[in-house]
């Protein structure tokens, strides 16, 4: 064991998953280290869709954030999505509504919120390896720091992923930049295509995020998602960059994996939940969070680390596993083939029902 100081929790990932866990941690006063290995915050690949259930997560989170408040006031409010489909068109409400907030505003907030909090925290740097089943070694571009619980919130793709092996044929990537666009509607709107679709939903008054997830052998670039579908592309005609364009690849769906051997996994590094659910965020924070309370017996000396792992694996398949088995089975009406798509698209016209496929990928508790 290195001669270090040992952490009660150290944390691999510095997005929202990552963050909600330090928050969480260090007020509950345990010793933590927070480790991000790149530039923080940055513009990620995001919807940015901050589902109802977890806006009380996220406001108590950054409470002690003097920006937050006023963040979180002007946030766009969307109550409404609409499905796009070539020229059909589906609209339903939003129920209870929901905010769009930028990542990397949203990312600045957490970071911020967990420096006050009295987390240790490390952008700009890289972990190396970790060692040990509890307490375990890290060893960091900024040096070696000991833990004696780790969570690993490093996204859905990272040297941590257990299987990284990649699926044959061509591969699905995400693409996210933000737009200028004069008439701003309160919705989420998604537009649907052959091997993909895109997100657009305003982030501002007068800015637009567009998120699509496409196949590497259809699209490599927003311009040319745009073009493959048609009121997509008459939008889009009108806008201009505010942002560049980012990528991040592969996007693999896998079954969730919470936790490996004593290490806990929170957010996407647990699970890739299908991004037009807009639960991705919500997921992130709720893990996070049960993560810790999870962890604080065993801070204090009340049970092991291993039956502390147990109680979040069993927490994540009551909570997050079905969201995330509810999502790829909505996903698969819209892998149908292309003869049966207009069935499938009239039939979510039935009153109600998509509001219901959306409480299915929801869960308030």
């Amino acid at each position: 064991m290195v001669d270090t100081k040992i952490f009660d929790l150290v944390i691999v990932g510095g997005g929202p998953a990552g963050t909600s866990a330090a928050i969480t941690a260090a007020r509950s006063g345990a010793s933590v280290a927070l480790f991000e290995s790149q530039k923080f915050p940055r513009h990620k690949v995001c919807g940015e869709f901050v589902s109802a259930e977890s806006l009380d997560v996220l406001s108590d989170l950054v409470r002690d954030v003097p920006a937050s408040a006023s963040l979180l006031r002007v946030a766009p409010v969307i109550d409404r999505t609409r499905l796009f489909f070539g020229r059909r068109m589906i609209m339903a409400p939003v129920s209870a509504a929901a905010l769009s907030l930028t990542r990397y505003d949203m990312d600045a907030l957490l970071w911020d919120a967990a420096q006050r909090a009295g987390v240790e925290s490390h952008s700009n740097c890289e972990v190396f390896t970790i060692e040990g089943e509890g307490p375990f070694t890290i060893r960091t571009s900024a040096g070696s720091f000991a833990g004696r619980a780790l969570i690993v919130a490093a996204g859905r793709w990272s040297q941590f992923t257990a299987d990284r092996t990649l699926p044959p044929g061509p591969k699905w990537i995400g693409i996210k930049a933000h737009f200028r666009e004069l008439r701003l509607a309160t919705s989420t709107d998604l537009y649907f295509f052959e091997n993909g679709y895109c997100g657009v939903q305003a982030v501002s008054h007068d800015v637009v995020n567009a998120c699509a997830m496409v196949r590497s052998d259809v699209a490599t670039s927003l311009e040319q998602v745009f073009a493959l579908h048609p009121r997509l592309a008459e939008r889009a005609a009108g806008w201009t960059p505010v942002t560049d364009a980012v990528i991040t690849a592969p996007l693999i769906y896998r079954e969730p994996q919470p936790v490996r051997e004593n290490v806990i996994f929170a957010g996407d590094a647990a699970a890739f939940i299908d991004p037009f659910a807009g639960d991705g965020i919500s997921i992130a924070l709720r893990s996070g969070r049960v993560a810790v309370r999870c962890l604080v017996d065993y801070f204090r000396g009340g049970n092991s680390l291993p039956e502390a792992v147990a109680s979040y694996r069993s927490a994540y398949d009551r909570q997050f596993a079905p969201l995330i088995a509810s999502a790829a089975r909505v996903r698969s009406l819209f892998s149908l083939p292309a003869v049966t798509k207009p069935a499938v698209f009239e039939m979510l016209r039935l009153p109600g029902l998509i509001p219901y496929l959306i409480r299915k990928t929801r869960r308030t508790h």
